[in-house]
C-alpha cells in the first residue's frame, strides 16, 4: 500500500466487517484506480460530504447542539441518523454540481469521492482511503466553496500541501497555504463564536501551521 502522510496507520478501531478486513477492501479499490488512471494523473475535487458549514449552521445548530454526539443524545440514535443521512445527501449533490462545473471548463480525470459508498466504512476508512488516492493518483487538487469548514477537505489539504502538489478554490484561484491558514483560522474563530466544538477542524489547522513553518525552515 501508498505510504500515508497522516493515516499513518491500518490499525483502524474497526478492522474487519464479518469476514472481510477493512485494508483488504481499501486495496482493491486502489487497484480499481489503477485500472482506469495512471498515477498523478487525476484532479480531487474536494467538497464537504459528512460535516462541513452546513453541519455546523443546519445540522447542529439549529437543535441547539455542540457537536454531533451532543445532538444524538437531545434527538435518539434513529432522528440523528435520518437527519445525518440527509446532510450527506445534500452534500454529495453540492459536490457533483461542482466537479460538473470543473468538467465543464474542460478539465478531465477528475475524481469526485461524494458518490462512492462502501458497507461498513467509517469516516476513518474514508480518509485512509482518500488519502492513498491523492498520494498516488492526484496531480492537483480544487476545493469546494467553504471548504474550510470540513474535516475531510482541510486535511485533503495538508495532504495536497505535503505532496507539492498545485492546490485551486473553486473558481480557479491559487489557494496558498498563507491563505488556506487564514481562512480555517477564521471559520474555527466562527464556530467557536457560535460555541460550537471544532476539535478536529482545529487539529487540521495545526497541521497545516507545522507544515508552514517547515516550509520556511527549509527556504532560511
Amino acid at each position: 500500500m501508498t505510504e500515508l502522510y497522516f493515516g499513518a496507520t491500518d490499525n483502524f478501531e474497526v478492522a474487519k466487517f464479518e469476514d472481510r478486513r477493512v485494508i483488504d477492501e481499501i486495496e482493491m479499490v486502489m487497484s480499481a484506480f489503477d485500472c482506469v488512471l495512471p498515477d498523478d494523473a487525476g484532479i480531487y475535487c474536494s467538497s464537504d460530504i459528512t460535516t462541513g458549514k452546513r453541519f455546523y449552521f443546519e445540522f447542529l445548530l439549529p437543535h441547539g447542539a455542540r457537536s454531533e454526539e451532543e445532538l444524538k443524545q437531545k434527538l435518539g440514535e434513529h432522528r440523528h441518523k435520518q437527519l445525518k443521512t440527509e446532510l450527506i445527501q445534500a452534500n454529495v449533490a453540492r459536490g457533483m454540481e461542482f466537479t460538473e462545473k470543473l468538467r465543464e471548463r474542460g478539465l478531465i480525470n477528475l475524481v469526485n469521492p461524494g458518490p462512492f459508498f462502501a458497507r461498513g466504512f467509517d469516516q476513518q476508512h474514508y480518509l485512509y482511503l482518500w488519502e492513498c488516492v491523492i498520494i498516488k493518483k492526484i496531480y492537483r487538487v480544487y476545493f469546494n466553496e467553504n471548504w474550510q469548514y470540513s474535516n475531510g477537505c482541510t486535511l485533503e489539504y495538508a495532504i495536497a500541501m505535503q505532496k507539492g502538489i498545485p492546490r485551486f478554490d473553486d473558481l480557479g484561484n491559487d489557494l496558498s497555504l498563507p491563505e488556506a491558514i487564514r481562512m480555517i483560522q477564521a471559520a474555527v474563530e466562527e464556530l467557536r463564536g457560535q460555541g460550537l466544538m471544532a476539535g478536529k477542524l482545529q487539529h487540521n489547522l495545526a497541521l497545516l501551521m507545522g507544515l508552514g513553518n517547515k516550509s520556511r525552515q527549509n527556504h532560511e
